[in-house]
This record gives C-alpha cells, sequence and structure tokens, in this order.
C-alpha cells in the first residue's frame, strides 16, 4: 500500500463585498485563480444588508462553477462603523474578518488586481517572526503619497493574535476620513513586516511604474475604479493612467472565461450595474465620481471629457 498522499496547504484570501462590489469581487476572484501559484481559499465577509441574498448567491454560484474553494462569513456591523465620502462600513471588515480568523491568512480590498507572482507575499507571512503581526507592502515617496505609515488596502495577517480594536476605533475623532487606515497604523505600526511596494501599488503611483519593479498587486485606492468607466474610454484612459490597463486586462480575461458560463447574462448586467455603482457626493474629492458618473451617460459624447482630462494629464 503506497503512503498516503496529504493534500498541499491551501492560501488563504480574505475579502468582503456589498451589493455595490459584486462585480469587481468576480474579476478579481477570476484573476486570483488564474495566477494562483498554491491552492487557493477564499473567505467572504459581508454584512447581511449590505449584501442582498440574490447578489451573494451569484457570487458563491460563479465560485462554485470554476471550482474555486470558498466560505462566506456573516457578520454584525459594529455601531463605531461609518460612512464617509466614499468609504462604506464594509471597509471595516477587515477588522471583524482578521478577528474570526487566526490562521495566516491576505486581505485584499475589492479596489485591487493581481498579477502573476502576488501570492509570492505568502513566503513573508508564513515565515513572519514572532511578534510580527501583519506583512505590509512598502510606500513610494512622491505627490501622490497622501498618508503616513502603510496603506491598509492589503494585509498579510500572520499567526500571531489580534489585537483588539473597538476602544481605539471609539476615541477616534468622529470626522477622522480614513479611521480603518489610521487604526491599523497606530495599533500595529510597530509590529510589521515589511516587502517591496510592487505587492501593494497603489494606482496614483502610476508615473513611477518605469522605475518600479512589476506591480503583482495593483490597488485602485480613492473614490474612483476601473469598473465604473464606460469601456468605450478605456483606451484613452491608458494614457491618463496606465495602471487601469492592469485592471481591463484581466477583466478581458474573465469575460472570455465566461462565455461557457450559464452565469453569463446575470453577470453581464451587474457589469453594466457597476458602471453607476460610484457613491456620489459633495465633499473633499467628489468630482471624480461625477466625471465617471457623466462618461456613462454620456455615451460618445464623453469623449470630450476624456480629452480634457488627457490635456491635463500632459499625456
Amino acid at each position: 500500500m503506497s503512503p498516503k498522499q496529504s493534500s498541499p496547504p491551501h492560501n488563504t484570501v480574505a475579502l468582503a463585498a456589498d451589493d455595490r462590489m459584486v462585480y469587481g469581487l468576480i474579476v478579481l476572484a477570476s484573476a486570483l485563480a488564474r495566477t494562483a501559484q498554491s491552492p487557493l481559499r477564499l473567505v467572504i465577509g459581508y454584512f447581511p444588508d449590505e449584501l442582498s441574498p440574490r447578489r451573494r448567491g451569484l457570487i458563491g454560484e460563479y465560485l462554485t462553477w470554476q471550482g474555486i474553494d470558498h466560505v462566506f462569513i456573516e457578520s454584525t456591523p459594529h455601531e463605531l462603523f461609518t460612512e464617509r465620502r466614499h468609504l462604506t462600513i464594509t471597509t471595516f471588515s477587515k477588522f471583524v474578518i482578521a478577528d474570526a480568523l487566526p490562521e495566516p491568512h491576505l486581505w485584499l480590498d475589492i479596489d485591487t488586481i493581481v498579477r502573476s507572482g502576488w501570492d509570492e507575499i505568502f513566503i513573508s507571512i508564513n515565515g513572519a517572526p514572532s511578534g510580527a503581526s501583519l506583512v505590509v507592502a512598502n510606500k513610494i515617496e512622491s505627490p501622490h503619497t497622501r498618508f503616513e505609515g502603510f496603506n491598509a488596502g492589503v494585509l498579510g495577517w500572520t499567526a500571531s493574535a489580534r489585537k483588539p480594536w473597538v476602544e481605539s476605533l471609539a476615541a477616534l475623532p468622529e470626522k477622522r476620513f480614513s479611521s480603518e487606515q489610521y487604526l491599523f497604523n497606530t495599533l500595529y505600526g510597530d509590529g510589521v513586516v515589511k516587502v517591496e511596494s510592487s505587492y501593494n501599488f497603489l494606482s496614483s503611483w502610476h508615473e513611477e511604474l518605469p522605475r518600479q519593479p512589476e506591480p503583482r498587486i495593483i490597488h485602485f485606492s480613492g473614490p474612483i475604479k476601473p469598473w465604473h468607466l464606460a469601456r468605450r474610454h478605456a483606451p484613452a484612459w491608458r494614457t491618463i493612467n496606465p495602471t487601469w490597463e492592469f485592471w481591463f486586462a484581466s477583466e478581458s480575461e474573465f469575460l472570455s472565461e465566461l462565455l461557457g458560463s450559464p452565469l453569463k447574462t446575470r453577470v453581464a448586467r451587474e457589469r453594466r450595474r457597476a458602471l453607476f455603482s460610484g457613491r456620489l457626493h459633495t465633499g473633499k474629492g467628489a468630482l471624480a465620481s461625477w466625471v465617471m458618473r457623466a462618461l456613462a451617460v454620456l455615451g460618445p459624447f464623453g469623449t470630450i471629457i476624456v480629452r480634457a482630462l488627457q490635456q491635463r494629464s500632459g499625456r
């Protein structure tokens, strides 16, 4: 009798979704599975009032159709979770899921896309020294780096114990814009392992692309996402922000995979809906979201706006 073969270990990736993020999540899941070098398991957190049963069902059916191991975690949002500008309470899911997942895992914001080599970050996650709680990416100092510490959109959670966060969140100023990121830096800033910026390459750093290692995880932080852009403008957008092409390329592969799927029509409906999923507001940084909405509504007439943006970017 031959010895029993043990199954290879899987890499766990945690995500969270609400009704605005369904299409972005499915495109990201496709890219994760397509480029993973080791078995993959997705843990998807959600608040029941934020993600409808119908859309949760679509996510589950797609992942099952693709053979992607996954599990959903339903959580109750804390009363301290607040929405501000383009940020929703789903942003705080990374605290809740980390508490529910003591095992090492990688958290990804939905507004990311991955390329080959992304899961090599698990070498640092699984090999982190005792006492190191998080693996985070170095930041690039540029005029577009407007935060202190590390960006919390990509977090490698180690086997170390999670730190209590409720009291610290309650003590934050009520109007702090990005309280979850500030809180992560406050709680974990002294216990992180740094990896190169390619594991959390912010879209706003696009001018640094030629001088940096090939990005493995691209993060489209801020109020506008690639799925908000009417696709007729995607070729021109390459001259405005070339990092968006990474997302569009992954979407193209995803749509090719979907051709033989019984879910094609339902996913196409979510793709159209995603164009209008950006949160509109009147505060700081609101203009970008309104521009995306205008491009979605104006059709070919939006070309005038895109040309103006190209001239402004100097490309």
